[in-house]
């Protein structure tokens, strides 16, 4: 039996690198429902697709993160699935952290008046 914690994290990985690429790819317009979707992205369309093509690429790469850790979990013996589960939610929470964070500075740092 495989890890049912690493499957639902695999999972979560893919869907964050999926809906990753459009934005760092610049193919997300302005809107309410998708994307970075704070104050400074609304200022204008070029600093939507400039934060969110930040946002993109730090969500890639936190999709990749989830996909290596839930790699080592699919992998673990059963006797350490409970210690992975806390560390695959810490992963997943910290990280989202981490990038709102950096986004937030970002938008900051770059911000035009």
């Amino acid at each position: 039996m495989m890890n049912p914690i690493a499957i639902i994290q695999s999972i979560a990985a893919l869907v964050i690198i999926g809906l990753s690429l459009p934005l760092m790819m610049g193919k997300i317009k302005r809107n309410h429902w998708y994307g970075i979707r704070i104050p400074e992205a609304f200022r204008s369309e070029e600093r939507w697709l400039e934060i969110n093509q930040y946002g993109g690429r730090l969500m890639l790469w936190w999709g990749i993160v989830i996909a290596i850790a839930a790699g080592i979990g699919i992998m673990l013996p059963k006797e350490y699935w409970m210690i992975y589960a806390f560390s695959a939610v810490a992963i997943i929470f910290v990280g989202l952290g981490i990038i709102i964070t950096h986004i937030l500075r970002y938008a900051a740092k770059t911000k035009r008046t």
